[in-house]
């Protein structure tokens, strides 16, 4: 037997261009992905700060509704409602303003300190204009990272208004 002879043939570099080819879909990839997880980080936080607002906004409105059947309670009862309705004027939930809402404390509510929110929950309650049995009470909650610039304007977090009318007879 004789040996072959060996034969060169001349080098293209396709696996090289394949390699590269498949790193930068590999790269493109990634980068989608984790534009995916931050985008779902996103959503997630979003919702935990309208649910932090939410459930302060509905301990506000309970407490409200708690209070107007109480004599000499915290909470003030417009009667009658002025027009429009005190709950629509941005002055009566400000401190700069009339201020006719209720502001929470932490002896408010059952539990105190481990389940008070961060920034206070506001509620407003008023009479009916056509029947003095029945009110408006008007509430609002706040995330824990809510904050708001000099003319009450919200800048970060969440803010929920929850609404109910109540028949007291």
């Amino acid at each position: 037997m004789r040996p072959r002879p060996c034969v060169r043939h001349p080098r293209r570099g396709v696996s090289l261009i394949v390699a590269m080819l498949m790193l930068v879909i590999i790269g493109v990839m990634s980068v989608a992905v984790m534009r995916s997880v931050t985008s779902t980080d996103q959503v997630a936080t979003g919702n935990r700060v309208q649910t932090q607002a939410n459930q302060a906004a509905q301990m506000a409105l309970r407490f409200c509704e708690d209070q107007l059947g109480v004599t000499g309670g915290p909470v003030t009862v417009y009667k009658p409602a002025p027009s429009p309705p005190a709950w629509t004027l941005k002055a009566n939930w400000t401190k700069g303003g009339a201020h006719m809402a209720y502001t929470l404390g932490r002896g408010d509510i059952q539990g105190g300190n481990a389940n008070f929110p961060a920034v206070p929950p506001q509620c407003l309650a008023e009479v009916s204009a056509t029947d003095t049995s029945i009110f408006t009470v008007t509430a609002r909650g706040f995330s824990a990272d809510y904050s708001h610039d000099d003319s009450y304007n919200t800048r970060t977090g969440s803010v929920i208004w929850l609404q109910s009318t109540v028949y007291v007879p």
